[in-house]
């Protein structure tokens, strides 16, 4: 869910876009629409506070006992076994990154070409407050503080990884981005196409002959 605050930014501009395209009809301020069209800072914004937001639970199992039945296995889990599992809830943001990168604006016949770096992974936070972590030790194992930041070390960086390489959460981000900045043009009546770079490349790259 996005901040109260973001979607009341987008629809203040919105409310402000519509009262715009009122006072066009009476053929006032075609101007100041004109700029408000081809205004790169504005969509910038908008684009930012389109951020999606996935919420989840991160899993990991550590063990030391490989259960295959065997006598040696039996012994380390009465005296050595060290066995963790571990459930944290996250919160993870996707949307697209504008440091040193530019977004593309054109208009031309009552309609506008937006070109935005593609979407990816903006922020990812583990609840730790909300951690679940069950444990088994052996008689002769102890509470491993350092070997229990490890494993949480490991759940970090491997669902880190999979969120960024999570292609229904960009295409999500995608969807909402193009909705936002869609509704941003409405009252303009103005049709809007809305591509993302690594859409470019694919393309470019089904064009090139093999």
């Amino acid at each position: 869910m996005a901040p109260r605050p973001s979607w009341f930014f987008v629809g203040f501009l919105i409310l402000i876009i519509a009262v715009l395209a009122f006072l066009m009809g009476k053929g006032r301020v075609s101007k100041t629409v004109d700029s408000m069209v081809m205004n790169n800072v504005l969509i910038q914004q908008i684009a930012e506070l389109s951020s999606l937001e996935v919420r989840g639970n991160a899993s990991i199992k550590s063990t030391n006992i490989a259960d295959d039945g065997s006598l040696t296995d039996y012994l380390k889990k009465v005296f050595i076994e060290r066995t963790v599992n571990i459930t944290v809830p996250y919160v993870a943001k996707y949307g697209i990154d504008l440091n040193n990168q530019k977004i593309t604006i054109e208009e031309e016949n009552k309609q506008v070409y937006i070109v935005l770096p593609h979407p990816k992974l903006l922020s990812y936070e583990l609840r730790l407050d909300k951690a679940n972590a069950v444990s088994r030790k052996g008689l002769f194992e102890s509470d491993n503080e350092e070997a229990y930041n490890k494993v949480m070390q490991k759940l970090y960086a491997q669902t880190r990884e999979q969120l960024e390489k999570n292609t229904t959460f960009r295409e999500q981000s995608k969807e909402k981005i193009r909705k936002i900045i869609n509704d941003y043009y409405a009252p303009l009546n103005m049709k809007v196409h809305i591509s993302f770079s690594d859409e470019i490349k694919s393309k470019v790259l089904e064009q090139t002959p093999q």
